[in-house]
C-alpha cells in the first residue's frame, strides 16, 4: 500500500510477532511448543559428556561429606578468629552474620563441593555418583545459607551447581535402567524437598525437574510424577505447619489476654487491630519476604513460600504435559492460567505460529478482561511496544480489520504521550486509504 512516503507493510506488526514466534524460544520443533525449565543444551550436553564418563569408583558418601565439609569449616573457623561477636559453641561457630564479611568464591570454601562433583560425574555409577551429587548440593545449600552472600556469589554457584546434577541426570535417564533412574531421582526430590529449599521455591522446581528428563519415555514418566507430587505434598505440608503452629501461639496469646484483669470483649477488640496482617496478598507478601522476611511472621513467610512455589510449579507441569506428549493438555493449561504473564506469553506464541489469529484476539480480550494491567515478558519491547495492545493490532492486521485498526491509531494519536506519533501516522494513513 503506497502511503506517499513509499510502500508501506500493513501486516507489519503480524509478521514481526510471527517471525519472532517462529525463530526465538518461543519456538520448539522438539516438543511442538516452548518449554519453560526444559532446554535442549541439557541434552546436548549430557551427550558431550558421555565420553568423560566412565565405569569407574566414586567416593564413598562419608569420604564425600568429609571433603566437602573441611573446606566450609575452615572458612567459619577464620571467621571466628576474625570476627569479635564470634561465639564458640558445642556444634561449631555462631557468627552475626551483619558482622560476617561478604561471602566470595575466592575463599575456596567450596573447594570440597567441586572436588566431589568433579569425581562423581566422570562415572557411570549411576547411584554412588548421585548420592554423592545430593550431598553436595545440600550441603552448598546450608553453607550459602549461613554465610554473608551479600554479592550471590554463593548463590550462583549453587544454580550452576543444580544444572549440573540436571546434565547428569539427564545421562542417568538416557542411559541407566529404570529401577537405577528410580532410585537416583528419588535421592534428588529428597534433597529438594528437605527445609534447605523450601523458602527458595525457584531452586526447589529446579531440582524437582531432573525428572523431566525421564519424562519422555513410557516406561519412566511416572517418576517424574511422583517428583512433582512429593514437592507439592511438601510444601503443602509447610505452610500447614507453620499455620497451625502461628494458631496455636494466637490461642496461647489470647489465653494470657483474656486471664488479665481487662474484660473479654476488650481483649478481643484489641487483637483486631492486628487481623489486618494474615490478611495480605500474595503479591504483598512476595514483595514483603523479598524485601526483608524478617517483616514477616513464621506464618507469612510460609505463605510467601507456598505463594512463590504455586507459581514456579505451573512451569514444571506445563513442562511435563508437553514432554510426555500431551500437546492439547499443554495448551489448554497454558490458556486457563494466562494471569501468569509467562504461560500467557506462551500460549499467544502457540496462537501466532499456527496463524489462529481470531483465537488470539479471543485471547487477548480474556487476558485483559481479567487482569487488564498485565504485562508480557516473553516477547521484547521492540516487538510489542504497547503489550498485549501491539498483539491485539497484529491479530486485527492479518484479520483485515480496517474500522478497528483506524480507532485505534487514532486513540493513539490523540494521546499526547505516545512516543510514535509518526508511525502511528502512517499506520493511520495506510488503512484510511
Amino acid at each position: 500500500m503506497d502511503s506517499g512516503q513509499g510502500s508501506f507493510n500493513r501486516r507489519q506488526d503480524a509478521d514481526d510477532l510471527t517471525d519472532y514466534v517462529n525463530n526465538g524460544w518461543l519456538s520448539s520443533n522438539e516438543f511442538e511448543g516452548p518449554t519453560f525449565l526444559w532446554n535442549h543444551m541439557i541434552r546436548e550436553a549430557s551427550r558431550e559428556g558421555s565420553d568423560q564418563r566412565n565405569d569407574v569408583p566414586v567416593a564413598n558418601l562419608s569420604d564425600a561429606d568429609t571433603v566437602i565439609n573441611m573446606p566450609m569449616q575452615w572458612y567459619f573457623d577464620a571467621l571466628a578468629s576474625m570476627v569479635p561477636t564470634a561465639e564458640r559453641t558445642d556444634t561449631g561457630v555462631e557468627i552475626p552474620r551483619i558482622d560476617m564479611p561478604t561471602f566470595s568464591l575466592d575463599s575456596q570454601a567450596l573447594s570440597g563441593v567441586d572436588a566431589v562433583v568433579g569425581n562423581a560425574v566422570a562415572s557411570t555409577r549411576w547411584l554412588d555418583a548421585v548420592g554423592n551429587l545430593a550431598e553436595a548440593v545440600e550441603m552448598t545449600a546450608r553453607f550459602v545459607g549461613n554465610v554473608a552472600d551479600r554479592d550471590n556469589e554463593g548463590f550462583d554457584y549453587l544454580k550452576d551447581l543444580i544444572q549440573t546434577v540436571r546434565v547428569y541426570m539427564d545421562a542417568v535417564a538416557c542411559n541407566a535402567d529404570p529401577m537405577t533412574g528410580e532410585q537416583a531421582l528419588r535421592m534428588i526430590t529428597q534433597v529438594a524437598c528437605n527445609e534447605d529449599f523450601r523458602l527458595n521455591a525457584m531452586q526447589m522446581v529446579e531440582l524437582l525437574s531432573c525428572g523431566l528428563s525421564f519424562a519422555q519415555w513410557d516406561d519412566t514418566r511416572m517418576f517424574a510424577y511422583d517428583a512433582l507430587n512429593k514437592g507439592i505434598a511438601t510444601m503443602s505440608d509447610f505452610a500447614s505447619s507453620a499455620s497451625m503452629l502461628s494458631n496455636s501461639a494466637d490461642d496461647s496469646n489470647s489465653r494470657d489476654i483474656q486471664t488479665d484483669s481487662q474484660p473479654v470483649a476488650q481483649a478481643k477488640t484489641d487483637l483486631s487491630l492486628f487481623e489486618d496482617d494474615d490478611s495480605l496478598s500474595a503479591e504483598d507478601l512476595n514483595n514483603l519476604a523479598m524485601l526483608d522476611p524478617a517483616l514477616l511472621s513464621e506464618k507469612e513467610i510460609a505463605q510467601a513460600a507456598q505463594n512463590q512455589f504455586d507459581h514456579a510449579v505451573q512451569f514444571l507441569r506445563h513442562d511435563l504435559l508437553r514432554i510426555s506428549g500431551d500437546i492439547d493438555e499443554a495448551d489448554r493449561f497454558l490458556r486457563d492460567n494466562h494471569t501468569s504473564e509467562p504461560l500467557a506469553d506462551a500460549y499467544a506464541a502457540r496462537l501466532i505460529a499456527s496463524e489462529r489469529w481470531q483465537d488470539l484476539l479471543n485471547f487477548v480480550d480474556l487476558v485483559l478482561r481479567d487482569k487488564p494491567n498485565q504485562v508480557t515478558m516473553m516477547f521484547p519491547e521492540e516487538v510489542v511496544p504497547y503489550e498485549w495492545e501491539t498483539i491485539r493490532e497484529a491479530a486485527l492486521e492479518a484479520l483485515g480489520r480496517r474500522d478497528e485498526l483506524i480507532a485505534m491509531y487514532q486513540e493513539r494519536l490523540d494521546d499526547t504521550y505516545d512516543p510514535n506519533t509518526a508511525l502511528n501516522h502512517l499506520k493511520l494513513q495506510a488503512w484510511q486509504d
